[in-house]
């Protein structure tokens, strides 16, 4: 039987009197492909359910945490209605498919890291610097390395994360997978990575506000009080005796995300109005970039911002290569959209006017 996993991480502080404490979190949901479209058809009802609700006005159906926790509270608002609300997800989404939620915390009650460079780093150093670029992964791994069956490789989908060093964790999760995909605004255009999300912040939210401790027994005994049936609830501390298999092996970034992008590659055309992040940052804040969203999660794609510069970070070797899709966002980008299909490149250029039509805006 195949298995589909979504995995998303964060972190987690505690403030007390010895001083403040972190762990890095994270949560790794599993279905089995024998209930995925059940699950993926009661996902949509329900955020579907959602947005007529409240009049919401987005082309999407696919929703982050920070997504949701805007809609219903904003930033600061009490965190009840919040918590009600993925109640309410578990109970109609997560329980009557069988999705398994595996929640992985990582703390390892040493003082300091030895890296590869040998190099000793402190241990919160190497939460907050290190395992940060990467942790999305790892409670993937758990689960995957964890499998009783071996034959029964899973296809895994996690959020996007840094350029990183190898792992051994890494080497193990690529040799026991089916199918992995990184992806850039996982949680906004993959059901999957969309719940593991979810699930993250309603669990952390809910352990800080409860103040429960963070430990195997005390989250068996409090998570089902969630709504999470016992039979479909793991909980792994990742610790000291994982170090070897999560400290990076190497010096350099070997793992680069987007090797394992979906495709298509749907690359976005900035206008070099302004300068390079603060254009990327209005983009991704504005009203059309929802549309970009629906069209990943349509086509089963990825959204990067077009780099033409050649070498390291350029697309031009992998726009020849592979195509894609390039959409345009004003003048400049529609000119430069009609010179690459002109040159040559495998690509279809849409403007962004097409996706607002198409997506009903």
């Amino acid at each position: 039987m195949g298995l589909m996993i979504g995995s998303d991480e964060g972190d987690i502080t505690f403030v007390g009197k010895k001083g403040t404490f972190i762990a890095r979190i994270g949560v790794a949901v599993s279905v089995s492909n024998k209930y995925f479209d059940t699950y993926l058809q009661a996902y949509r009802k329900f955020f579907e359910g959602l947005k007529d609700d409240r009049g919401i006005k987005t082309p999407r159906w696919i929703f982050s945490s920070s997504d949701l926790r805007g809609y219903l509270i904003g930033r600061e608002g009490d965190p009840t209605k919040y918590l009600l609300f993925m109640k309410n997800f578990v109970d109609e989404v997560v329980v009557p498919n069988k999705v398994t939620t595996n929640f992985v915390f990582a703390s390892f009650g040493v003082k300091e890291v030895s890296m590869p460079n040998g190099v000793q780093k402190s241990v919160m150093a190497f939460l907050k610097n290190v395992l940060k670029s990467y942790f999305a992964y790892i409670p993937a791994w758990v689960v995957v390395s964890r499998l009783n069956n071996p034959k029964a490789k899973a296809k895994v989908y996690i959020d996007n994360f840094n350029p990183s060093p190898k792992t051994k964790a890494w080497d193990e999760l690529l040799k026991h997978v089916a199918e992995l995909k990184i992806i850039p605004n996982g949680d906004k255009v993959n059901p999957l990575v969309s719940t593991a999300d979810l699930l993250l912040r309603y669990i952390k939210e809910s352990i800080l506000l409860s103040k429960w401790r963070l430990d195997v027994d005390t989250l068996i005994r409090n998570l089902p009080s969630l709504g999470f049936p016992v039979e479909l609830l793991k909980v792994y501390h990742v610790g000291k005796k994982a170090l070897s298999k999560i400290v990076p092996t190497s010096t350099e970034n070997d793992i680069l995300p987007q090797n394992w992008y979906p495709r298509p590659l749907i690359y976005v055309i900035k206008e070099d109005l302004f300068q390079k992040d603060e254009e990327q940052r209005l983009i991704e804040q504005s009203p059309v970039f929802e549309y970009l969203l629906r069209h990943a999660s349509k086509v089963g794609g990825s959204i990067k911002f077009l780099a033409l510069q050649g070498g390291s970070g350029g697309d031009i070797d992998d726009l020849r290569k592979n195509g894609g899709i390039v959409v345009s966002l004003g003048p400049h980008g529609s000119g430069m959209g009609e010179y690459l299909v002109r040159l040559g490149f495998p690509v279809t250029h849409l403007q962004i006017s097409e996706l607002v039509s198409k997506y009903g805006g």
